[in-house]
C-alpha cells in the first residue's frame, strides 16, 4: 500500500459539510415590525413566568415607503359634490345642508318686501318687451305656448276646483250641468215604442175603385 494516497469515496456517501466561522453568513432580512429573536429568547429563558407568556412587542420599522395613506371614500365624494357644483347658489345650498346635518339651524330665506320687488319686476318686463321688439326687427320669432303658465292655487280652492263646474271669485257655477240635455236627432234618436194590442180607428185603405169623371 502506497502512503499518502487518498481512499476512494463511495458514490452513495453523504457530502461532507465543513463549518467555517470566518466566512460571512447571508442572513434573511427580518420582516419590518416583527419581534427580534434575542428579545424572545431572553423572555423565554427568564425566571419570571409573566415574561415568558408575555406577547412580543412589535418594533416600528424605520422604512415607511410601503405605507399608503388611508382614503376616506365618503369625504372624497362630498368634496367632488361640492366642487362639482356649477353655480354659487348650488354650492351655498350644499353648505347649508351640511350645517343642518351637523346639528345647526337652517338658514332662513331672505324675502324682499313688495315695495322693493315691484320696481324690479317692472324693469324685468320692460327688458323682456324690448328684447322681443329687437328680435322682431331682426326677423327672429320664437314659439311660445300660453298654456305653459303655471297658475298658483290656494289651499282652500283645491276642493272646489276638483269638482265639476266653473269656479270664479268664490262662486261655483254649475248652470251648464243643470240645463236640459238637447233632444237627439237623426240616427241618434231612439225608435218609437210599439203599442201592444189592436189599433183603434180605421186607417187608410189601399186599393179600391177609382171614380170616373
Amino acid at each position: 500500500m502506497v502512503k499518502g494516497r487518498l481512499k476512494p469515496t463511495p458514490a452513495n456517501a453523504p457530502a461532507e459539510v465543513i463549518f467555517d466561522p470566518s466566512a460571512p453568513v447571508a442572513r434573511k432580512p427580518r420582516r419590518p415590525g416583527a419581534p427580534s429573536a434575542s428579545n424572545e429568547w431572553h423572555s423565554f429563558m427568564g425566571s419570571s413566568l409573566s415574561d415568558m407568556y408575555r406577547k412580543p412587542v412589535l418594533e416600528k420599522s424605520a422604512d415607511t415607503s410601503d405605507d399608503e395613506p388611508e382614503i376616506d371614500i365618503g369625504k372624497l365624494l362630498k368634496d367632488v359634490e361640492l366642487f362639482g357644483a356649477s353655480t354659487f347658489k348650488e354650492r351655498k345650498q350644499i353648505e347649508n345642508r351640511k350645517v343642518v346635518e351637523l346639528g345647526g339651524k337652517a338658514v332662513k330665506r331672505h324675502r324682499t318686501p313688495l315695495s322693493v320687488a315691484k320696481p324690479a319686476l317692472k324693469n324685468q318686463k320692460k327688458r323682456e318687451l324690448k328684447k322681443i321688439e329687437q328680435e322682431k326687427l331682426l326677423g327672429i320669432f320664437r314659439k311660445r305656448d300660453k298654456n305653459n303658465k303655471h297658475q298658483k292655487t290656494r289651499p282652500e280652492d283645491r276642493v272646489l276646483r276638483a269638482t265639476e263646474g266653473h269656479f270664479k271669485n268664490g262662486i261655483l257655477d254649475v248652470k251648464h250641468l243643470m240645463a236640459a240635455a238637447p233632444k237627439p236627432s237623426g240616427r241618434d234618436a231612439p225608435e218609437p215604442k210599439m203599442r201592444k194590442g189592436k189599433h183603434k180607428g180605421k186607417g187608410k185603405q189601399k186599393g179600391g175603385r177609382r171614380k170616373r169623371r
